[in-house]
This record gives C-alpha cells, structure tokens and sequence, in this order.
C-alpha cells in the first residue's frame, strides 16, 4: 500500500481543477454515500459557475480515474475566546475569523485500500491552499469544515487525527437549528 503522506507520490497521482476534460465516470461510492458522488456530477460544476465553490480532483495519472476529490469555498468562523487563546488570537476583537471551508471531500471506492492517508492527504491540499492565499491575497487562518455525522459517525474522529477541533461556538446550531447531523470544526494553519 503506497502512503500519500510519506511517499513520493508525484509520478502517480495529478491534483486537477474540475473540468469538461477531466470529468470522467470512473468516480463510485457506496450508495449510502451517493451524495457525494451526486455533488460531483451533479452539482460542482453548477457551484464552480456561481463562485460558491472550486473541485480538485485528485487523478491517477496512468488511468485518469478520478481517485478522490475536494470542494473548497469561502467561510468565517467565530471562535469563542478559549478557541481563540489557543491560537494566539486573544486580543482580536472581532468574533469571526476568515477560513477556507472544505465542502466536501470524498473518496472513490477501492482507493482508501490503495492509497493509505487519502483523505489526510486532501486535507493537507486545503491547508496549503488556504495558506497559499495568505501570500497572494487576502487572509485566511483557519481551515474548516461541517463533518457529516449522518453519513459517517467516525468523521470527527478522523478530523481530530488531521488537527481539527469541534467549534466551541453554537451561532452555527441557532442559525440552522434542524441541521444536528454535522458538526462543525477547523484546524489553524499557522
């Protein structure tokens, strides 16, 4: 099994911005997971078109299968003031914080036992994207992201092992109050 985060991985795999050209069928999941194969072929290109969010697909470079891909959009999130400490950003005055959100992020059936760290391997691409706009710009301190408890309930789990912590915060929980099967967390960057 070839490790994403300790292998060089560059003559296998190719990071693509979604496109007409790259778009193939080779993309499965469980059917208990059909919303993400659903968000790809039904719906990033629609949200790329409307500036809501950009797709990467991550892509084997020998076949051109769509291996795993990430979706990746604007945020802000409001830390409360321990969430804040721990960051270093105590004595920021303001409530919210720019963020770069992960959307989505899904694998492709069979490659988690191909390629192990896959979805950490996407997560460290939104790391460094995020930490990529700081230097061309504008700011961004923190990556995010709403785990799906409905869909998979050891999301947070895995989020924790790739640094994210659950948001102390509940102005997400009083603004969609029907919304209980995810939980939002973010991990600094810096």
């Amino acid at each position: 099994m070839i490790d994403l985060l300790k292998d060089d991985i560059s003559n296998l795999l190719i990071l693509e911005k979604l496109s007409k050209s790259n778009l193939n069928n080779s993309f499965s999941v469980e059917s208990k997971y059909s919303e993400y194969k659903d968000f790809l072929y039904n719906d990033a290109f629609l949200y790329q078109a409307m500036l809501i969010s950009k797709t990467y697909l991550l892509i084997e470079k020998e076949t051109r299968n769509i291996v795993a891909y990430v979706s990746l959009a604007a945020d802000t999130v409001a830390l409360k003031p321990q969430e804040k400490k721990k960051t270093g950003l105590q004595d920021i005055p303001f409530l919210f914080l720019p963020a770069l959100k992960i959307t989505k992020l899904a694998v492709s059936n069979g490659y988690e036992q191909k390629y192990n760290h896959i979805g950490s391997l996407l997560i460290e691409i939104a790391c460094d994207k995020a930490y990529r706009v700081n230097e061309d710009f504008m700011a961004c301190r923190i990556v995010s992201v709403d785990a799906d408890i409905e869909h998979n309930p050891n999301v947070v789990e895995f989020y924790q092992k790739n640094g994210f912590s659950p948001l102390k915060s509940n102005i997400y929980k009083r603004k969609f109050p029907t919304r209980t099967k995810i939980i939002g967390m973010w991990r600094n960057i810096i």
